[in-house]
Order: structure tokens, then C-alpha cells, then sequence
């Protein structure tokens, strides 16, 4: 599948690899048939594999094409291949991503952090009230669009996943499914919240975890936990607190730290339930409201 050109439905000629994750692999390519730049994610078939797999993501697909928001990469298509694999459509975004500025920036500055994820969460609650979630939200996913008439670029959130863990199908829990190679975990699950990394099902709260740990990253100039091995970051995801925000960047305070802190907490139901709720107190924590 990863042999280019290649060309899906006659219709979708596959460029380039601009990314790879656990359930696939993402491609800039031409919509041959409007003439136009998209982004093809196609999936692999062993996530598709079953009956009720391919109608969640037949459903999911449906409602992220009628769903449409300014920030918010647009989807256009879909189907499912003759090996059974699945592809997604969607808006190619131009811009640099969120991952890239990191690297260049190393620490952001309290506002300009506190800027683009408020953004950020307007995206997500847009999103979820319409019943999508992310689950896989990582700085990658954030594309920051210029705009030579504003101080600051726009955002674009993109590469919503459309695949879950089937219930009794993905890893059980702990660290022994990465080992057994079972479930489908993100190359790099930096930014994964411990239900996922445990094979439960991802919600709304599980986007916020992701946001917690890109807003920690972006202050801090590292992530929570990082370790080589897989297993290892595992043993301290579930099972280890975070180091000190404010150690890390004094201009942090004790209230915006404690904020961060919550949207990481192992439980979901300790976080921020919503979205907008982590954007109020980000705000209010770092007296920029």
C-alpha cells in the first residue's frame, strides 16, 4: 500500500508519506477528480478486521463529513479497499505543525501556550458535542497556519482517528499487551492517556489527558514521562506522578500547574470534563482571563 504513486477508487493518487501511527499510515495526495491537494489516511487491515469495526468507523466517518468547523481539518471521503483496509479523505492543511515550533521554541512563553491550546479547546468542544472524539491528539496533529495580518497563526487540528479498541479485542492491561503485539497503539504513545494505553475506550476526557501533556510540554520543554522502551513508559504512565511543572519553568505558577497536574490524573473521572472547562481554569490560573 505504501508503493507510490498508487491511486485508490481511480480517483485518489497517493504522493508521499507524510505520517505513520499505530492504526495506519498518512499520505499527501491529489484528488485526481477536483484537482486539489488532500491528505489520504489509509488504515490497516487488521483494524478493520471485523463486521462491527468497519460499522463504527463507516459511522464515525459519516458524522465528521457533516461536521464542519473552522478549525477543524474538513473530511471528504472515505471507503473500504478490496484487502480490507480502510481510507479516509480529508483537507490538506498547509502549515508547520505544532511539534515542529516545539523543537524551535524549546519553551513557549505563558501566553503564547495559553493561546493556542485555548484554541485548541474550542476545537475539541465543538468536536465532541458532535459526538467525535480525537484519540490521538498530539502536537504533530496541530498544524499552525500564518497569517501575515495577525501577531499570531491560525490552528488546525487534523488526523482525527476514526478506529477504536472493540471491546474484549484490544490489550489487556498493564504492559504485556505491547509485548504480546496486540491492540494498536500510537509509534510513540507520548501523548496517550492511560485508559487507551490500557485497552479501554477513549472519550472526550481522553483528549483532554493528550492536551494536558502537549500543555506540559510546551511549558516545560519535555513531556510528563518519556522512556526508550515501550513497556517502560507503560510502568510509568499508570504508576508514577509527573515531575514538577514549576521546577521545570518558574514562570508557572502554583495554580496553572495544579490545573495541568488535573488534566493528567489516571482516572478520567479526576480531570476536566469538558474541554471548555480546562480552557476556563487555564485562564484563570494564569490571570490572562
Amino acid at each position: 500500500m505504501e508503493t507510490i504513486p498508487y491511486t485508490i477508487n481511480s480517483r485518489y493518487q497517493l504522493e508521499k508519506v507524510i505520517g505513520r501511527g499505530g492504526t495506519g499510515v498518512i499520505f499527501q495526495a491529489t484528488d485526481l477528480e477536483l484537482g486539489r491537494e488532500v491528505t489520504v489516511k489509509v488504515i490497516r487491515a487488521s483494524v478493520m478486521v471485523d463486521p462491527r469495526s468497519q460499522d463504527r468507523f463507516k459511522l464515525e466517518v459519516r458524522i465528521a463529513i457533516d461536521f464542519k468547523h473552522p478549525l477543524i481539518a474538513e473530511v471528504y471521503d472515505f471507503g473500504l479497499l478490496p484487502d480490507a483496509s480502510g481510507f479516509v479523505v480529508s483537507e490538506f492543511v498547509k502549515g508547520s505543525t505544532l511539534k515542529s515550533e516545539m523543537k524551535s521554541v524549546g519553551k513557549f512563553k505563558l501566553d503564547q501556550m495559553i493561546t493556542i491550546v485555548s484554541v485548541i479547546c474550542d476545537a475539541l468542544d465543538a468536536a465532541h458535542k458532535a459526538g467525535l472524539v480525537h484519540r490521538d491528539l498530539k502536537p504533530n496533529s496541530i498544524i499552525l497556519i500564518p497569517r501575515p495580518d495577525q501577531p499570531r497563526p491560525n490552528i488546525k487540528i487534523v488526523d482525527f482517528s476514526f478506529t477504536r479498541i472493540a471491546t474484549g479485542r484490544g490489550f489487556v492491561p498493564g504492559t504485556t499487551a505491547i509485548l504480546q503485539g496486540q491492540g494498536h497503539l500510537p509509534l510513540k504513545p507520548t501523548y496517550l492517556s492511560p485508559e487507551q494505553f490500557q485497552g479501554q475506550e477513549a472519550d472526550l476526557r481522553s483528549d483532554i489527558y493528550s492536551l494536558g501533556v502537549i500543555s506540559f510540554e510546551m511549558l516545560g520543554g519535555q513531556p510528563p514521562f518519556s522512556a526508550k522502551r515501550v513497556t517502560d513508559f507503560g510502568v510509568k504512565l499508570l504508576n508514577t506522578k509527573p515531575p514538577s511543572l514549576r521546577q521545570l519553568n518558574s514562570e508557572v505558577n502554583i495554580m496553572l500547574e495544579a490545573e495541568i497536574l488535573r488534566a493528567l490524573e489516571k482516572d478520567p473521572h479526576n480531570r476536566h470534563q469538558r474541554a471548555l472547562e480546562f480552557k476556563r481554569e487555564l485562564l484563570n490560573a494564569s490571570h490572562l482571563s
